[in-house]
């Protein structure tokens, strides 16, 4: 445990109020600068773009990130060592270069670093297979991003840092040794009230909408089963609520139409999906009509083969860690290509996000811990980790098992997973953790990161 996560623990409420805080300012300083504000200005004039001006953009922008990645990154220069990389001209031409998975990147990491880790952003993945990656981002291509998705909620009457929003996410804001019943810590930077997604229990949910009453939230957003939990509550208890959020924006997992009915039916506002990834995606957001359009600025999306919706990516975005035909493990089904959206958005349709299951495990108390929260585990286990599966089979204890990468994996990385664990599974909550030649894949041939073998309530 690192001081000032100690500090924090042993910290009372009120401070651990404010240390969040100090550390959302901290972060504005790298996703909020100049940069940022002139990529909004620049989306806005690129919402009122032919389509075919969006695509010449989107086909310029290719030429120049692939060119980038060869000269700039050792693993892909070596990669396309016998391409003419100057032939490269139009996303069809994306076909000449080979494909990349998690472990080409996961053991040649260091070569696909364009950045020095100093002058970077760090983002942590696990990943629906547990395969974890530190990917190095630039400050330009994280402001980007994030103008991206300011700009996607603006469209739908949302605008960060102005307005207030709740969040369901993973972070470490309640210590194991808190008592009192405060689930949650408030980001004043983004007046952002940040809610803990590990202590969502039939016991602890009506303090969760007490503070939410309180509160008064115009945006809710994060993991979806811990908001859909939040409103089967409500609707159960039949409790009136004393605010109305402008919309609400789910991610990480992917939606259900029973979860999103019940979120818009007790919150009385519309969800609107997104898609992008810890790694560095192109992004896929849905417009007013909650109709999903790719957005063609962002990079590029192409089908795996022909007989699957599985999808590679290339990412703009990515230029401290590149994504190019990048085999994500997500799949897509994309709408023909004459079909068209009544709202404006000349961008192509995504009929449905496949990827992003809704696997999760149990705590003692009965909580669930998604697979966002899950995967999470392996982020500060740097690239180590080929592969891990999690089986439940009694609610007090979860077997992980690991594939290891022998030459860089350290022993002390057990430890610091149990911890980990137990700050997301709490104390009560056993692991046992095997190290495996080899983990078996399912019947279908896919693998699972979660195995929950306790009947689901």
């Amino acid at each position: 445990m690192n001081v000032l996560q100690n500090i924090y623990d042993n910290s009372p409420v009120f401070f651990q109020h404010i240390m969040t805080s100090v550390k959302g300012y901290q972060n504005t300083k790298n996703r909020f600068g100049r940069i940022y504000y002139e990529h909004r200005e620049f989306l806005r004039d690129f919402d009122n773009w032919t389509l075919e001006r969006k695509c010449e953009y989107q086909r310029k922008e290719l030429i120049k990130f692939v060119r980038y990645a060869y000269e700039n990154s050792s693993f892909y220069h070596e990669l396309y060592k016998d391409i003419d990389i100057y032939s490269i001209e139009n996303i069809d031409d994306l076909k000449k270069l080979p494909i990349v998975d998690k472990e080409m990147l996961r053991s040649s990491i260091e070569d696909v670093y364009t950045v020095n880790k100093k002058d970077a952003l760090e983002g942590h993945t696990g990943g629906t297979t547990g395969k974890s990656l530190v990917v190095l981002m630039t400050r330009e291509d994280m402001m980007k991003r994030m103008a991206t998705l300011d700009h996607f909620k603006s469209k739908v009457g949302f605008e960060n840092l102005k307005m207030r929003r709740a969040t369901f996410n993973g972070k470490h804001i309640v210590p194991q040794n808190q008592r009192c019943k405060i689930f949650w810590r408030y980001n004043a930077a983004c007046k952002q009230m940040i809610f803990s997604s590990f202590h969502i229990t039939e016991e602890n949910m009506k303090y969760y909408v007490d503070e939410l009453n309180k509160f008064k939230p115009q945006a809710l957003d994060g993991f979806f089963t811990s908001m859909c939990d939040i409103a089967g509550y409500i609707e159960r208890h039949n409790i009136k609520l004393s605010f109305k959020p402008v919309a609400i924006f789910p991610t990480s997992e992917t939606l259900t139409a029973e979860g999103r009915a019940r979120l818009e039916r007790v919150f009385d506002c519309k969800v609107y999906d997104q898609y992008a990834s810890s790694e560095g995606a192109p992004f896929v957001v849905e417009c007013q009509n909650q109709v999903l359009h790719i957005d063609l600025s962002t990079g590029v999306f192409e089908k795996f083969n022909a007989d699957s919706n599985e999808v590679l990516v290339t990412s703009f975005t990515t230029h401290g860690t590149p994504l190019i035909r990048y085999r994500i493990g997500d799949s897509m089904i994309f709408a023909d290509t004459e079909e068209v959206c009544n709202c404006g958005n000349n961008q192509p349709i995504v009929k449905k996000i496949e990827g992003r299951k809704l696997d999760f495990l149990y705590n003692a108390e009965g909580a669930k811990i998604n697979s966002g929260n899950v995967s999470n585990l392996f982020k500060n286990i740097p690239n180590a980790i080929i592969r891990a599966q999690l089986v439940q089979d009694r609610m007090d204890e979860v077997t992980i098992l690991l594939e290891i990468d022998k030459k860089i994996y350290k022993k002390e990385y057990d430890m610091l997973l149990l911890n980990e664990f137990e700050h997301k599974f709490g104390k009560n909550t056993r692991a046992i953790i095997k190290h495996v030649d080899e983990i078996p894949r399912a019947k279908s041939g896919k693998f699972q990161m979660i195995r929950n073998n306790i009947e689901v309530k």
